[in-house]
């Protein structure tokens, strides 16, 4: 069975989703002090996140049955472009600085409390939006109790002359879509 062009471009809704057209959203926790910067000007990649759900086997007469099990959740990644103030990257390195100090792996007391667990308050909601080339949202992935778990290096270089950029991975609870 063949396709023309025209009825393939005709069921391809505004022409294909642009991967290039989207926002995040950073917030940060209150107990960091570093001047907000509003990264979201700043963050070059990001993704829609994925969606596992695991099985497990059930034996039935010898023989091996899928069930679905549990939703897990990848760590999300996102590629920040540094300014000159490294204002993102100073945020995210004194809001992991609070979770872990560096000389003695110990969380700070601002953040430890009775609210540990989903309510925790270095946790944050992050969003991610994927936007229409009209400039419409079309879908907006919200990470509920997000926090970064990872900066990566930031290359320096003599033979370039390119923008600085760094990824950071976040670990959340779990994410919901809205619109």
């Amino acid at each position: 069975m063949a396709f023309a062009i025209s009825e393939f471009k005709s069921n391809l809704k505004g022409g294909g989703a642009k991967s290039a057209l989207f926002q995040v959203n950073l917030s940060y926790p209150s107990v960091v002090t570093t001047p907000a910067v509003n990264a979201r000007f700043l963050i070059s990649a990001a993704s829609i996140p994925a969606s596992t759900i695991g099985t497990y086997d059930v034996f039935y007469h010898g023989k091996s049955i899928k069930v679905a099990a549990d939703r897990t959740y990848d760590a999300w990644e996102t590629t920040i472009i540094n300014d000159e103030d490294f204002g993102v990257r100073k945020a995210l390195e004194e809001w992991m600085e609070l979770l872990s100090k560096y000389k003695l792996n110990t969380r700070n007391k601002d953040v430890t409390s009775t609210r540990e667990g989903e309510n925790a308050s270095y946790k944050q909601d992050l969003t991610v939006t994927q936007f229409s080339k009209n400039g419409d949202s079309l879908e907006t992935y919200k990470f509920i109790g997000a926090f970064p778990t990872a900066l990566s290096t930031i290359a320096l270089s003599w033979e370039g002359n390119s923008i600085e950029t760094y990824t950071c991975s976040w670990t959340y609870d779990c994410w919901e879509k809205s619109l």
